[in-house]
């Protein structure tokens, strides 16, 4: 890699530094609430108690142990009384944790097509409003992100070299990824998909040292499920009804009345529920289910209060750059992966992590871990056509000459 591309590598990871502290510095916090009050109330629980268990006082498995374990050894370090500026801490925290995605992103850029899409596809999660938002909230998006795009990353090495050190990485990559959201947790099968594709032939052998790489990962966590519930607990237990649940009432109509369902029953009830509708409202169900959905995912930008903190014109271009990368990174997947393995890995990463997603409640929130594949494709799409233009404008001018 050259020294210009160095510099301007290290240029963005200072401006995306500077956006994120700039933004947990100053920014005005509320009590907190919701997600980041439960995992807050976990991580202390574990401290005090010793007792893992989210929403309850009695131990569960409602969430994988990652950032409540993560928070909790924060707060070992910091105290939590005052609770403040432990959770500063923890902002600052995820600011630096946040520069690893933007490499990681640069890396895989540089690695699947050249190191000047690698270079704008990090700009673009340098400066992206959710990815700089996120630092501020105790959640588990920036350390998730992080880990994520460095199983991108190796999972792109297994696909053009093949090595079982990158199996083994990338095992231990994904059991990092399920214990922060296990909703990652398919994208295991896409590197053994594209090879397969290439040679028509089950890599066995790769596999296992990858799967065992993510069993000793996971292992402190289903040892300890065993333990204290005698059964064995793959990732989580009693939670997943829900959104599922919550996906079920299309175009959020409230047609979905809680307080009658059993909360045991919940993913039943949502099987039920799109039965009854693909029967009785078949055109609104099948329109929801696909399109309605999708649109729910990429109208709308999460990014809380970051807008107002703002200039309304930067505001209004990081508008654009949505729809941009959104538009131009799906057509740019779909186009280049007929051509290119590299690029169908991408391709097949977002439909698969896309898939998963489409079964629950659509929430702009979950577009957090599909965004790294629509940047790399945008940041491909723009220099594959400044590449065009450019030959197209030295062509032109080599006929006016003669040559």
């Amino acid at each position: 890699m050259n020294k210009g591309t160095w510099i301007g590598l290290i240029l963005l990871l200072g401006v995306a530094l500077y956006l994120r502290l700039d933004y947990v510095l100053q920014a005005d916090y509320t009590p907190l609430e919701w997600d980041q009050l439960e995992y807050t109330k976990t991580a202390i629980q574990l401290l005090e108690k010793g007792i893992y268990a989210y929403r309850d006082t009695e131990p569960n498995t409602l969430v994988t142990p990652g950032w409540p374990m993560m928070l909790a050894a924060i707060f070992s370090i910091t105290g939590y009384e005052p609770l403040e500026p432990a959770l500063m801490v923890v902002r600052i925290v995820n600011c630096v944790i946040a520069l690893g995605a933007i490499v990681l992103i640069f890396l895989i850029g540089r690695r699947l097509m050249n190191a000047m899409t690698g270079v704008l596809a990090a700009a673009f999660a340098a400066i992206y409003p959710s990815y700089v938002w996120s630092a501020s909230l105790v959640l588990t998006e920036v350390p998730f992100l992080t880990a994520f795009t460095g199983l991108i990353y190796m999972q792109v090495r297994i696909i053009q070299d093949n090595k079982r050190r990158d199996h083994i990485l990338a095992g231990i990559l994904l059991g990092i990824c399920v214990l922060f959201r296990p909703n990652s947790l398919p994208m295991a099968i896409v590197p053994y998909l594209i090879l397969w594709s290439q040679a028509r032939k089950i890599q066995i052998k790769p596999a296992l040292w990858a799967a065992a790489s993510f069993a000793i990962v996971m292992l402190p966590w289903w040892i300890r499920n065993m333990v204290t519930f005698h059964e064995f607990i793959f990732i989580a237990k009693g939670e997943a009804g829900n959104p599922f649940l919550g996906g079920t009432d299309p175009y959020f109509r409230g047609t979905i009345d809680w307080n009658h369902i059993d909360p045991d029953k919940q993913f039943a009830a949502g099987v039920e529920r799109i039965k009854e509708g693909l029967k009785t409202e078949p055109l609104l169900w099948l329109r929801w289910l696909t399109i309605g959905k999708l649109h729910a995912f990429y109208k709308t930008m999460w990014v809380g209060p970051y807008p107002f903190s703002i200039p309304q014109w930067y505001a209004h271009l990081l508008e654009r750059l949505h729809d941009y990368l959104v538009h131009l990174g799906s057509l740019a997947l779909l186009l280049f992966s007929r051509r290119d393995t590299s690029i169908r890995y991408l391709a097949v990463g977002l439909f698969v992590f896309l898939g998963i997603h489409m079964l629950f409640i659509p929430v702009d929130r979950y577009l957090y871990g599909m965004l790294p594949f629509l940047m790399l494709g945008t940041a491909y799409f723009i220099t594959q056509t400044y590449q065009l233009v450019r030959l197209a404008i030295i062509s032109a001018l080599l006929q006016r000459k003669g040559i």
